[in-house]
């Protein structure tokens, strides 16, 4: 193998087909602007943020694409959610919850944190974002009594990752479960990496600890892991866009399918890293 000469079939075949997938993606969407026009923020958000996916990972900077690929998962799955309501009326509770409501209890959360700041830091420079946070007593009131600990906490609950995931995984007969499923350990690994815990850490460290040969294998096994990331993502986001529109989706299955003329060769990378002892607690 050799990734100096092999990068140039593998990455351009890549980033032609990402490409590809967002123009049709976006010029579909602009043509239902009427319809999309309360996810379209959603869907824009997700690919640009697979676009910083792409460049860190050409930068190598693997571990920081990482935690934004991260992001561009969450975002992905409350698309999904919303985009997959079983009827209209359930499209617009959950419309109404993500724009409005998780947005009425963080104003709560954020005043809250600003007049502890403030209490403390008045004469700091930066209590003028504070300020701005500060929600007076009448509309902190109000929020209050629309949204008690209770209702606040379940509804956070309802929009968290795992829970979105549980709801969209209820059916495994769906031609999609395994990979829905397996979004589950992508967002743990991500997030072990973005909270810098234990692991996060020991990942990082170990990695780095490794022979220069060594190192390079598995670098090179994440990057190619990266760029696929990418274009699952937004090929996934295309797809349910296009059921949520009742659109033909062939366009995005095809040329995700354009990957495979350098599946065998891009396979023998990652079989590198399995071959390794200790993937199992170092990935």
């Amino acid at each position: 193998m050799n990734w100096e000469e092999d990068k140039n079939e593998i990455i351009p075949l890549y980033y032609d087909c990402i490409q590809k997938n967002n123009a049709e993606l976006f010029s579909i969407l602009i043509s239902h602007s009427t319809k999309v026009v309360d996810i379209y923020p959603l869907a824009k958000f997700i690919i640009e943020r697979l676009n910083t996916v792409w460049f860190l990972t050409l930068q190598d900077m693997v571990w920081d694409a990482e935690i934004i690929a991260r992001t561009a998962l969450e975002s992905l799955m409350k698309f999904t959610f919303i985009a997959t309501a079983t009827d209209d009326s359930e499209y617009k509770i959950r419309l109404n919850e993500f724009w409005k409501d998780l947005g009425e209890i963080n104003q709560l959360k954020q005043s809250e944190d600003s007049k502890k700041y403030l209490s403390h830091f008045m004469d700091n420079l930066s209590q003028f974002a504070h300020l701005g946070l500060v929600l007076s007593q009448s509309d902190e009131a109000k929020l209050r009594i629309k949204w008690n600990r209770k209702d606040r906490k379940m509804l956070e609950c309802k929009w968290s990752f795992s829970e979105i995931l549980f709801s969209l995984t209820e059916n495994p007969k769906e031609p999609d479960f395994e990979m829905k499923v397996s979004l589950a350990y992508e967002y743990r690994m991500g997030s072990h990496v973005a909270h810098g815990d234990e692991t996060g850490i020991g990942i990082i460290s170990e990695r780095a600890s490794r022979s220069n040969e060594d190192k390079k294998v598995a670098h090179t096994a994440h990057v190619l892991k990266l760029m696929n990331t990418c274009l699952s993502y937004s090929s996934f986001l295309s797809i349910t866009a296009m059921e949520f529109l009742k659109e033909d989706g062939s366009f995005f299955i095809n040329n995700c399918a354009r990957i495979e003329e350098i599946t065998d060769l891009a396979k023998n990378y990652h079989q590198e890293v399995f071959n390794d002892p200790i993937y199992n607690k170092y990935k």
